[in-house]
């Protein structure tokens, strides 16, 4: 295994890029205990790693943007600085060792792209709701492509609440019935100055359609799956 080396400051980092899943159980965890569970996991994988400066060193890593809890995913990236170039399938398989199923190490490559690049993320959500049938499909799909979708932000600290449209940032959307649940498909934007949460859809839903409006709630439920990260040009990111 290779050893942790803690680099003199003059060193440049190198950046390896991987990609991981956050499924099943994982998806109640919140952004912020998956870095310190990550920071945990870099530290045994004994690759060659890049620390911060100051009192309290610790391995310098940079994610993709965060998941909402509840909402899983195939498509998470992790960007750690090593000291020193290491084959990618050896960095995957020490980092394969200390993760479970439901947050598996998918790939790991040196990038070409910044993690900034990412410009959408695509989304499958499957929607078990009473009343599911092709014609409310069609009633969520065209509610959701109106030249305006209005949405209701709550102020934060005492600010009023806005109304926003959410419109802008849905590139592409498709809504159909399958297997007795209601199937959307979606492109949304990802820029940190406009992200479109893709819970925000199902709640214009709710207030639109009528979803998910069983008072008793073990008999409905969404399950939200981010897909891929693409760039603006609408091909794969990596």
């Amino acid at each position: 295994m290779v050893q942790v080396n803690r680099q003199p400051a003059s060193n440049q980092p190198i950046n390896l890029r991987f990609r991981f899943q956050k499924l099943g159980r994982l998806m109640y965890i919140s952004h912020l205990d998956l870095v310190r569970t990550f920071s945990k996991i870099v530290i045994r994988s004994g690759l060659p790693l890049w620390f911060t400066e100051g009192f309290n060193p610790k391995p310098k890593m940079v994610f993709s943007p965060p998941l909402s809890i509840g909402v899983e995913s195939k498509t998470e990236f992790l960007d750690l600085r090593l000291t020193e170039r290491v084959d990618p399938a050896v960095a995957l398989a020490a980092m394969g060792r200390n993760v479970t199923d439901e947050l598996a190490m998918l790939e790991a490559y040196y990038p070409t792209h910044k993690l900034s690049d990412i410009r959408y993320l695509s989304y499958d959500i499957r929607i078990h709701t009473t009343g599911a049938s092709q014609a409310l499909a069609e009633a969520c799909e065209s509610s959701l492509l109106a030249d305006h979708v209005p949405y209701l932000k709550k102020g934060k600290k005492g600010a009023p609440d806005t109304t926003i449209d959410l419109r802008p940032g849905i590139a592409q959307l498709s809504v159909c019935y399958e297997d007795g649940d209601l199937h959307m498909t979606a492109m949304l934007d990802a820029d940190p100055c406009s992200f479109l949460n893709p819970d925000r859809l199902i709640t214009v839903l709710k207030q639109t359609q009528g979803i998910l409006s069983d008072p008793d709630l073990t008999r409905e439920h969404v399950r939200i799956l981010r897909k891929q990260a693409l760039l603006a040009d609408r091909t794969v990111f990596r």
